[in-house]
């Protein structure tokens, strides 16, 4: 990784390369540490398959904040997996340290999303669970046939 300066930036999405996380996401990294110096924070577009299911993580020093610009999701949150659904316009906020699966909730929309976390390098303190994905792929599967999200 390359040392940028803390600089103000504006960062285009549609300019940064796609990656996917170690937990499954489709990830547009946009401010980071390499894109503008960043210290203590970062951000990235997050792009979802209709029916998709992260894997089960968590991260191990960062805060986490969604806020969900299109479509609908739930966030199975905790060593239950609680559902937290939450739509355009809503924020979600993930302690660090605390067990998370994204769930895109339609079969047939993509679901686009904002991820902020206190991670200037994005992923870096991100752990797979996958004691938990099973469990999670179940609850998905019960919460498009009850929320009937298509």
């Amino acid at each position: 990784m390359k040392d940028v300066a803390k600089t103000v930036r504006v960062v285009a999405a549609a300019e940064r390369a796609e990656t996917i996380g170690p937990h499954g996401q489709h990830l547009v990294p946009c401010i980071t540490k390499e894109t503008c110096g960043a210290e203590g924070i970062s951000a990235a577009m997050v792009n979802m398959a209709p029916g998709k299911v992260a894997k089960a993580h968590y991260h191990a020093h960062s805060e986490t904040i969604v806020v969900c610009l299109r479509g609908r999701a739930a966030t199975l949150i905790g060593p239950e997996l609680t559902p937290h659904v939450h739509g355009p316009g809503e924020f979600l906020y993930v302690p660090e340290g605390v067990v998370h699966v994204a769930v895109n909730l339609s079969d047939t929309e993509d679901l686009v999303a904002v991820d902020i976390r206190t991670d200037p390098l994005f992923s870096d303190d991100l752990v797979l669970v996958p004691e938990y994905d099973s469990a999670a792929a179940d609850i998905a599967v019960r919460l498009r046939r009850e929320l009937a999200v298509t």
